[in-house]
């Protein structure tokens, strides 16, 4: 799930007005950033484990709220974006196969093997989130045009 995490940190975005919009959709799909960091080093990465791993997400979500903070200075951005990075996990059962503990079992429902089906469970959560966006006070404009959710979906 790459643009329904984006629709979530739309929605969140949305609710929590005094956050940055960019740290939340890095944050949104930190772990996808990880495994393609991990991927381009040559470091195997077995079903998700240095990524998408409890642990593994705990840790990238204190990183990622800490620098968050360090760079806004708002407690509220550091907030939501280490909540982002956590909401990922869960959404992931839903497009996803991976393992969510080291020795864990495989979860998910393995929805990308069905990209219609993946669209369909990701487009409407990509949707909601952005006309949540663009009906808030102060959202940013390049986020709530009509060609954002287009280039998107």
């Amino acid at each position: 799930m790459i643009v329904g995490h984006v629709g979530v940190a739309a929605a969140a975005r949305s609710g929590w007005r005094r956050t940055s919009l960019p740290w939340l959709l890095v944050a949104c799909v930190a772990p996808d950033l990880v495994d393609v960091a991990l991927a381009a080093a040559h470091v195997c990465n077995p079903y998700g484990l240095y990524s998408h791993t409890v642990p593994a997400a705990a840790l990238l979500a204190a990183v990622l709220g800490g620098a968050a903070l360090l760079v806004t200075g708002s407690r509220v951005t550091a907030l939501v974006a280490a909540l982002m990075v956590l909401l990922h996990l869960p959404l992931d059962l839903v497009t996803g196969h991976k393992i969510f503990w080291p020795g864990g079992p495989m979860l998910g429902l393995d929805v990308y093997r069905h990209p219609l089906v993946d669209f369909l469970v990701e487009a409407p959560i990509l949707l909601a989130g952005w006309w949540m966006l663009r009906r808030s006070r102060g959202a940013p404009w390049w986020a709530t045009s009509v060609l954002a959710v287009c280039v998107l979906l």
